[in-house]
């Protein structure tokens, strides 16, 4: 391709104001980006009163209702018409799905590159494509690239039987300059915790995701719920996530389970934040942070809380979180569902400062090496300019 501005149409499940982890590096790349290639982007919601075409920092979104049976079609149409009325180069989808797949089989039509960005293992992996059926998966295997975000994609890719070729591993990214550690951590934390409605004389675990089974975040309760028992060290739970029963992946049942099971200390040891504007206010005022989920593609928010030298403690994800965590050097891994083993990694985490300073400073450093925004974003550009 030559050296003229690219134009690049990035596809989707929700935009913003409408956020999911997808969503976030979609929003990122174009962010760090946007001067150099001509983005727009296609979404789609189920809500009504969200704006359906709008310019959001810039760049031209096209959103498409989904909430009937006609949202499939809806968003057929859309993709032709911006291809007939605007100069796109690349259609880059970030993760697949039935309406991926439309979208696919139209721009391969109009004759447009097209990259596939596989985010969720065990979802828009290359096996899981696979076992959704022989149609499902030529739709996908026309793509002319796919990216993985970790090493566990690379692995069900070329199991899948696709030319190794096609692939490219490019991990998510994230602004370590926005998510860093406080300078004056004791001071400014006070100050925060106060800003933010949260205790200052305890010690706090933070969860971010949304409440759903594959999340776990009802793991992390438990866990804590545990630890009452036999702990002395004050400690709280912080939990940030939608409980919308509309929105994104929530978990009805979940939510009035854990909200049940958390009544006792609701407002004085654990707090429900439904959503933030400024996420990195929480990571910096916690004193640990857990990912519990049991499938993840590469998670944003563990590259976040490790931007912010917190200590992580993380379910073992093969070719995921293993592969950025190394077990009590720059964080904590436990087997998924463990709770017992979560309890006590919480326990010696809560109690033991040095060890709690120590994971924090090598996951910083392990996302300033290997995870910045700035990194990430340029090869995604490179990859471009290549197509």
């Amino acid at each position: 391709m030559s050296n003229k501005k690219l134009s690049v149409l990035m596809v989707t499940g929700v935009y913003y104001p409408e956020v999911n982890g997808a969503t976030l590096q979609c929003m990122r790349v174009i962010s760090t980006l946007k001067k150099d290639v001509n983005f727009s982007v296609l979404t789609t919601t189920k809500y009504k009163n969200i704006a359906k075409n709008n310019v959001i920092d810039g760049i031209d979104v096209y959103r498409h209702y989904i909430g009937n049976r006609l949202g499939k079609f809806s968003q057929l149409f859309g993709i032709s018409w911006i291809f007939l009325t605007k100069k796109i180069d690349i259609v880059h989808l970030h993760g697949f799905s039935s309406r991926s797949a439309l979208i696919v089989l139209i721009s391969k039509i109009f004759n447009k590159k097209v990259i596939i960005k596989m985010t969720s293992f065990g979802h828009d992996d290359a096996i899981s494509i696979r076992n959704k059926g022989r149609l499902f998966f030529y739709i996908f295997s026309l793509a002319d690239f796919c990216i993985g975000v970790s090493p566990i994609f690379n692995r069900m890719y070329l199991k899948s039987g696709l030319s190794k070729c096609k692939y490219h591993q490019i991990p998510n990214g994230v602004n370590t300059n926005f998510f860093k550690p406080l300078l004056d951590s004791d001071k400014d934390r006070s100050k925060l915790r106060t800003e933010l409605g949260l205790p200052v004389n305890m010690k706090l675990i933070l969860v971010v995701g949304h409440f759903s089974v594959e999340k776990s975040m009802d793991h992390v309760l438990d866990a804590w719920l545990n630890l009452q028992k036999f702990s002395n060290c004050q400690s709280g739970l912080v939990f940030i996530g939608n409980t919308d029963s509309n929105a994104f992946e929530v978990d009805n049942n979940l939510v009035r389970l854990m909200r049940t099971k958390a009544s006792p200390f609701l407002g004085k040891n654990i707090f429900f934040i439904e959503k933030s504007n400024n996420i990195e206010k929480y990571y910096q005022t916690s004193d640990i942070y857990v990912l519990p989920s049991s499938r993840e593609g590469l998670p944003n928010t563990l590259l976040e809380a490790m931007s912010c030298a917190l200590p992580v403690i993380s379910t073992k994800l093969d070719g995921i979180t293993d592969w950025i965590i190394k077990h009590e050097v720059n964080g904590i891994l436990y087997d998924h569902g463990d709770i017992s083993t979560l309890t006590l990694f919480l326990s010696g985490l809560l109690q033991d400062k040095n060890l709690s300073t120590s994971l924090g400073i090598k996951a910083r450093k392990t996302i300033k090496v290997d995870f910045d925004i700035s990194s990430t974003a340029d090869r995604i550009y490179n990859f471009y300019k290549g197509l």
